[in-house]
């Protein structure tokens, strides 16, 4: 009984261990989502009218895509196959993001100085996964780039490898509901894959934010500073499996026909704390408040969520005459990946006349993941700013990395 016992209990670790280490297309967004925030913070934005531009890539996304496109031209399931399998193991991410920003008047309350400013924020961001792995019949509705009828849900687990959910559907007893919907659907594209082995999936996480409110830097004293954010969020967000069948016959990446577009209240909060050449913070970002406007009734949940952010930095720089030195290190966290994962540590050389609107800089900081490199030119009213972020390593788990660039575009006055 014992022996039971203590077997029945490795079954269940190792069971706990695979599904910790399964590939989750939405986490890994996450991971380097963060990673990109973490960027976007080492190039503040001050206190001046300004618009930002930002784009993101891995250096084999247009690859990828030129070869689905290729794949589905072909119109053969093997060569649908052959591309995921080409990818196998791999992601591709790519986000764009877009800023404008007003300064509004500066006060003063209870010793406290406030910077307000008006921004308005949008990001898109998206990340592919091709993994091989053994799907269940509950994984089909992950097929479907909207919500289906519970009733639907439920009927799939009926089914088996090779049918047709959509004429199973219409040629079933399910209610007349379940069957309007399924006659919006097509079929021959929604079919039962094998369930017996690993099949070849292309996951897709996409997820738009836009951000409108007001963001306000402040100062106490000598020594503390900080930020404390107010705004609206509209967020949006999409998780579809494709098989090789959807990519051969055309039918794989589609826009939900109902979009999960909810309104919440957030805010960021950051206290600091500066000693001569000496900074220190600890942050909060993207706390819920509260629920503004609920997504369309019938739309897919969300997958990525509204865990906050949270966030450790802490730098020292160092001035000779024109030239400045800054080490930095820190870390940040968020549910969906591991504390190691958010450590960072770099620092930042560079060489300024007029205050700082003319200059060049650059950034060298290292993570888990990546090697990046940055640098960065300042034209008065402009500044350019470009990151190559090199793998540190062939793998992450049973991630394979590759290499991910970006460049922001500034202009401020």
């Amino acid at each position: 009984m014992k022996l039971l016992k203590v077997a029945s209990l490795g079954s269940l670790i190792a069971l706990n261990i695979l599904s910790a280490n399964a590939y989750d297309v939405t986490d890994r967004f996450k991971i380097l989502d963060d990673k990109f925030k973490t960027d976007s913070m080492l190039r503040p934005i001050g206190h001046d009218f300004f618009f930002d531009i930002n784009l993101a890539a891995n250096t084999n996304v247009t690859s990828l895509i030129d070869d689905v496109d290729k794949a589905t031209k072909a119109g053969t399931l093997q060569s649908a196959v052959d591309v995921l399998q080409k990818y196998e193991k791999t992601e591709q991410a790519l986000k764009i993001g877009i800023g404008l920003g007003s300064p509004l008047p500066s006060f003063t309350a209870w010793d406290v100085n406030v910077k307000p400013n008006l921004r308005v924020l949008f990001d898109l961001g998206v990340n592919i996964g091709i993994r091989s792995e053994r799907l269940t019949l509950s994984d089909v509705a992950n097929f479907f780039p909207e919500d289906i009828p519970a009733e639907l849900k439920t009927f799939i687990l009926t089914l088996s490898t090779g049918q047709d959910v959509i004429a199973q559907c219409n040629s079933s007893s399910l209610s007349a509901q379940t069957k309007a919907f399924c006659a919006t659907q097509p079929t021959g594209k929604y079919l039962i894959p094998n369930l017996t082995q690993d099949v070849p999936t292309l996951g897709v996480f996409g997820k738009a934010d836009g951000r409108v409110g007001l963001f306000n830097d402040y100062t106490y004293g000598e020594h503390f500073f900080g930020n404390f954010n107010l705004y609206g969020l509209l967020r949006a967000d999409i998780y579809q499996l494709i098989t090789a069948t959807q990519i051969y016959k055309g039918q794989s990446i589609e826009a939900p026909k109902k979009m999960n577009t909810e309104t919440t209240l957030q805010a960021d909060y950051r206290l600091g704390y500066k000693n001569t050449n000496y900074t220190a913070f600890l942050g909060l970002e993207e706390l819920k408040l509260a629920k503004l406007k609920e997504a369309e009734a019938g739309s897919k949940a969300q997958s990525y969520g509204y865990d906050p952010l949270i966030r450790l930095h802490a730098d020292a720089t160092y001035s000779f005459s024109a030239f400045s030195l800054q080490p930095f290190a820190g870390l940040h966290k968020r549910s969906g990946y591991g504390l190691g994962d958010g450590i960072y540590a770099g620092a930042t050389a560079g060489a300024y006349v007029w205050g700082d609107r003319l200059g060049l800089q650059l950034r060298a900081m290292a993570d888990k993941q990546y090697l990046s490199l940055t640098p960065r030119i300042k034209l008065w009213l402009m500044q350019l700013e470009y990151t190559l972020k090199n793998p540190m390593k062939s793998t992450d788990g049973d991630v394979k990395l590759s290499a991910v660039q970006s460049v922001d575009f500034r202009i401020f006055f």
